[in-house]
């Protein structure tokens, strides 16, 4: 039963409403970041810029701002879900809880990074065909930590920034998941990684600059940023997180 649980759960992320609304907010936020350049011809404003101030860019980038709360709300409820519908015990008779719980896991990660990189690839492909395949090095943009990819392969350094974004929708969608096992809400699961998003922002902040989550979205929010920064924090929140979701599962078990 358990790869065929796990096709039944991975269909029933991707198709659920929750998931469309979810892409459907990414886009908007992607339209609303770039809307000031779609539709007027700027000098130097290609592809690569339109990516790029859709992503995080420009002050109208609200995608970089609210991406834990559209990465959770596809499949980060779903435990809560199965806990009050009693889904969870019919489940327990034909598969051990380890192994739900380790779908559980790789579903909600897997959906909750495609529906955010997924958006960002098809926005490229659609800026690709707006700004007629110009993806020219633009000196304008704000980028220093990935500037040696970036003079490289423009299009490589997009690649690079649809990947991390994958990556913290695993990331962060993992951290609701983790919580949604203590709290028991459908809706202060998905916020949850919001307010600790706001969180590292201000008071983690205070400790060190670089426990600002933020960060982790955009590769280029300090000029002085390592890559190996990114890669250790997201560890450890993805640790946390599964920590968190095994745990709770567990005091639910009892």
């Amino acid at each position: 039963m358990k790869n065929g649980y796990f096709a039944i759960e991975l269909k029933r992320a991707f198709f659920s409403r929750n998931t469309l609304i979810s892409q459907l907010l990414i886009f908007a936020c992607i339209f609303i970041g770039s809307f000031e350049f779609i539709f007027h011809q700027y000098p130097g404003v290609n592809a690569i810029y339109l990516f790029m101030y859709s992503h995080s860019e420009g002050t109208s980038a609200i995608l970089s701002l609210l991406f834990p709360v559209l990465v959770s709300l596809p499949f980060a409820a779903s435990y809560v879900t199965d806990v009050r519908t009693g889904l969870i015990n019919y489940i327990s008779y034909r598969m051990s809880r380890k192994k739900y719980l380790l779908i559980r896991l790789l579903v909600n990660g897997l959906v909750s990074g495609y529906v955010i990189a997924s958006s960002l690839l098809v926005s490229f492909i659609i800026f690709l065909l707006i700004k007629k395949f110009d993806v020219s090095v633009v000196d304008t943009l704000n980028i220093i930590v990935l500037r040696g990819v970036y003079e490289y392969s423009p299009v490589l350094f997009v690649l690079i920034m649809i990947l991390n974004s994958f990556v913290c929708g695993v990331v962060f969608s993992t951290l609701a998941l983790g919580i949604s096992t203590f709290i028991n809400n459908h809706y202060l699961t998905i916020v949850f990684p919001f307010a600790f998003y706001i969180i590292s922002g201000t008071l983690l902040f205070q400790i060190n600059k670089f426990l600002n989550s933020a960060m982790l979205f955009d590769l280029e929010y300090y000029p002085d940023l390592k890559i190996s920064y990114v890669v250790l924090y997201d560890l450890i929140l993805l640790i946390i997180g599964v920590a968190l979701f095994f745990i709770g599962a567990a005091k639910h078990a009892e």
